[in-house]
């Protein structure tokens, strides 16, 4: 067996979310890497909170669809200053994952469900590795 040290095997992504008032999308990136991706980790920082009672799913998918790969009903009217750890490596051991693979031809989406999104400012963390 032998191993490498490669640091061009993975990547980082900090996200800018400004709320719409607007229901549904509120914006998506397409993959950056143009490969597919194994998201490791996602954090989300709530610098701001909506006013109105907003939740918003965060995943990995064509553009424009609802998924909540890395966050499902995240409250974007919490507390300011809150962190909301999404996908995270504490899951139970050799377990089959699927939700975190970011396809080379799609999208991160974050949309909102239930509520207006307005006002609400954060950041989203998004670690990952590249799988070729």
């Amino acid at each position: 067996m032998t191993a490498s040290i490669n640091y061009n095997t993975g990547g980082a992504l900090v996200i800018d979310y400004v709320g719409e008032a607007a229901i549904g999308l509120q914006g998506n990136i397409l993959n950056p890497e143009g490969v597919d991706l194994l998201v490791i980790e996602s954090y989300f920082y709530l610098d701001t909170p909506s006013t109105a009672a907003a939740t918003a799913n965060i995943g990995l998918a064509a553009t424009g669809v609802d998924d909540a790969a890395l966050h499902g009903a995240l409250p974007l009217n919490g507390g300011a200053g809150t962190w909301w750890m999404g996908l995270h490596p504490a899951v139970t051991q050799d377990g089959a994952l699927t939700a975190g693979v970011w396809g080379a031809d799609e999208f991160l989406t974050i949309t909102t469900a239930a509520a207006s999104a307005a006002d609400c400012v954060g950041k989203l963390y998004v670690k990952y590795l590249r799988t070729e």
